[in-house]
């Protein structure tokens, strides 16, 4: 697997305050490791981060650190106030504050104008905003988001391991919750490092994890071990009967010293 170019990445992020990394439907256990990773650490680095999935995030994925914060609602705080028909004919728009504290919006009509019909206004929930979208694997850009709004997607065969050369590449925090969520996805996705697109790089990047403090949470069950995987040398031998002579009358003889 071709190391990420991280050019373009870079220059995405540079501009941006605000990020929204958004998983996809039914995500695997790769991908929400690398998106609460990318979390962390943008979130580390300054940047206002926010990890969107269209479906709940099962129990199989709670032991990744910040779990909890992934969201399933992609709607957005901003009211937006729409003029139709009467678009031509507003000024400007300004705001103050009554004595009693409260907002006023003030929408001035131009000179020699009937001025607004506040009964034909709309109100709706605005788009979602972030500066850039990073989109993992085959997630599909949410409605409430601009398609103008600059993308970054990431989708690799391993998604934790890009994630990682990502953030080593453009030297941005990775602390031991960092490194544990991505080495937990490495697991996952190569099987222990027992599948096909294990190479070279794959064990250089799980070195690298593990001197930064990365905790490994694999441990073997008896699940692990098929029926019949145990070699026959390691089992306990047990006879179902005792032998023959076992029953027989037992005869001691001694010496007498006298």
């Amino acid at each position: 697997m071709a190391r990420p170019d991280t050019n373009q990445f870079k220059s995405l992020l540079d501009s941006a305050r605000s990020v929204a990394i958004l998983l996809p439907s039914h995500p695997g256990f790769d991908a929400v490791a690398t998106a609460l990773s990318l979390k962390l650490s943008l979130d580390s680095s300054g940047k206002s981060t926010t990890v969107a999935c269209p479906d709940p995030i099962t129990v199989e994925f709670h032991r990744l650190v910040a779990a909890d914060s992934i969201v399933s609602n992609f709607g957005s705080k901003n009211l937006v106030i729409t003029f139709p028909g009467q678009t031509e004919i507003v000024d400007k728009i300004s705001y103050n504050l009554d004595d009693h504290g409260e907002l006023n919006l003030v929408i001035t009509p131009k000179a020699d104008t009937p001025g607004i019909d506040y009964r034909r206004l709309k109100f709706t929930a605005g788009g979602a905003q972030a500066d850039l979208l990073i989109l993992i694997g085959n997630a599909s850009l949410p409605k409430e988001y601009s398609p103008q709004t600059p993308q970054y997607r990431l989708d690799d065969p391993l998604l934790s391991q890009s994630a990682a050369q990502i953030l080593a590449d453009l030297h941005l925090p990775v602390n031991a919750d960092i490194a544990s969520n991505l080495l937990s996805g490495l697991e996952q996705a190569t099987n222990n490092f027992q599948n096909q697109s294990v190479t070279a790089d794959t064990f250089e990047v799980a070195a690298h994890l593990l001197r930064l403090g990365a905790r490994r949470h694999d441990i073997a069950s008896p699940t692990d071990f098929p029926a019949g995987s145990i070699p026959v040398s390691e089992t306990p031998t047990v006879n179902p009967e005792p032998s023959p002579d076992w029953f027989a009358p037992k005869v001691f003889s001694g010496t007498t010293v006298s």
